[in-house]
């Protein structure tokens, strides 16, 4: 890229020095004197002489390399000048998510085509059953809210409730003093044997094998027993969390509503309820039953159909982490690098038949109407006496407004064959040998 830049800003410089030198060359040098001399109007040029102009030649017809997806670059596998042919990869895109697309894609289908392949093997009988199981809970719920709870039931609601009751009355008071004496026993117990654990290895302790001895192990036993009375102690002597209290109460709560509505029986909107639940459930089997096995085989039809066009598109996607040059022809130019996070629908590089060459001058508006589209003109390398002929391809119909004046774009082109010797970037004049009528 620094490259191209580079030669476009020498062209550049080449030709408007020749532009300032024809213009000294049509206008005369100026003449200096003591005294201001008033502004005078260059002037024009003739209509009978002959046009020139001078510029850089260029590929005629080069192609942008645009990323269709985007992606990180894992490899840039041409350079700048590089000659390519049509269809050679030359950049590589991280496609790992492409990849998975299509295995995505692949396992729909797969799916689709196994529920597709279920219909004819007996799934309508399986929600079937399912639905007349659901009926048939509904009926016993209504059943059994008609004819009330049972003692066995009001007995095991009764035991949660009071059990829950009890866990709140526990949390609240804290424990009972027998419990923290108990407790208190043994952290005093452990303390008296961490103590004598620690006399007996000090004893020792001089000695360079000390870790390994008895006494180490004994110290670390009574270590870990001191730690564990002292945690029972500080958790059963540790007022209760609010979190806890809360959440002990609510439970002891639900299960007082619960051994109520037992003890009160179902109440006329509990059974209007589950009676509608019944109606429902019913409702639900029998359009299971007037379904046509039919539609829902076309159903399934359809979704295969979906998921393979979703795996035809994720390949079309694939396709596109593709980076190839449209045309045969060299690299003109390279915008990305190897670990760069390219986006879609940037330009990745520029590809260009060196051999099809154009020319682009601008033409004051007072010479534009001497030039046609198709006429001859000669085109001469810059400093050399090499020409080729060349033929006028396009004249813009939209000039550039400038000072005082304004010029019009012209395309020359130059032959397919016959122009070697010529190549992009060259500087070269083009001069209209005739007046083009």
């Amino acid at each position: 890229m620094l490259r191209t830049i580079s030669r476009i800003i020498v062209v550049l410089s080449l030709a408007t020095l020749v532009v300032a030198a024809i213009a000294l060359y049509r206008n005369g040098l100026p003449e200096f004197a003591g005294a201001p001399a008033p502004i005078q109007a260059a002037a024009q040029p003739s209509a009978t002489d002959p046009l020139a102009f001078f510029g850089a030649l260029q590929v005629a017809e080069p192609r942008q390399v645009v990323l269709g997806v985007g992606g990180q670059v894992t490899a840039v596998l041409v350079e700048e000048g590089d000659v390519v042919t049509a269809g050679q990869e030359i950049v590589r895109l991280d496609t790992t998510g492409l990849d998975n697309g299509i295995e995505k894609a692949q396992i729909g289908l797969d799916l689709a085509k196994i529920a597709l392949a279920q219909l004819g093997e007996g799934s309508k009988e399986s929600e079937l059953a399912t639905a007349k199981a659901n009926v048939d809970v509904a009926k016993i719920n209504l059943e059994k809210l008609k004819e009330g709870a049972t003692k066995e039931e009001i007995a095991a609601s009764q035991n949660s409730a009071n059990a829950a009751w009890a866990r709140y009355n526990e949390l609240k008071a804290g424990p009972l003093q027998t419990r923290i004496d108990q407790l208190r026993a043994n952290l005093d117990k452990a303390q008296i044997a961490l103590t004598e654990a620690q006399r007996n290895y000090d004893e020792i302790a001089w000695r360079p094998d000390v870790g390994k001895t008895p006494q180490s192990a004994a110290l670390q036993r009574a270590t870990i027993d001191f730690t564990a009375a002292k945690a029972s102690f500080d958790e059963a002597t540790a007022p209760a969390k609010q979190s806890d209290l809360l959440s002990a109460l609510t439970a002891a709560q639900r299960a007082q509503i619960a051994l109520d509505d037992l003890l009160e029986g179902a109440t006329d909107a509990d059974i209007a309820l589950a009676e509608a639940r019944v109606l429902s459930a019913e409702a639900a089997l029998e359009r299971l039953e007037e379904l046509a096995g039919a539609s829902d085989l076309a159903a399934a039809e359809l979704r295969v159909r979906q998921a393979e066009i979703g795996l035809e598109e994720a390949k079309a996607v694939r396709a596109k982490g593709k980076v190839v040059a449209p045309i045969a022809g060299a690299v003109i130019d390279l915008n990305v690098e190897e670990g760069q996070m390219a986006s879609a629908g940037s330009s990745v590089a520029v590809v260009g038949n060196v051999a099809a060459l154009k020319l682009v001058i601008n033409v004051p508006q007072d010479d534009i109407e001497r030039i046609a589209v198709g006429a001859q003109v000669t085109v001469t390398r810059f400093g050399t006496d090499k020409t080729v002929d060349a033929v006028v391809q396009r004249i813009s119909p939209v000039g550039t407004p400038g000072a005082g004046t304004a010029t019009f774009p012209v395309t020359i082109l130059l032959p397919a064959e016959g122009a070697d010797g010529f190549s992009p970037g060259m500087l070269v004049s083009v001069a209209f040998s005739e007046k083009s009528e």
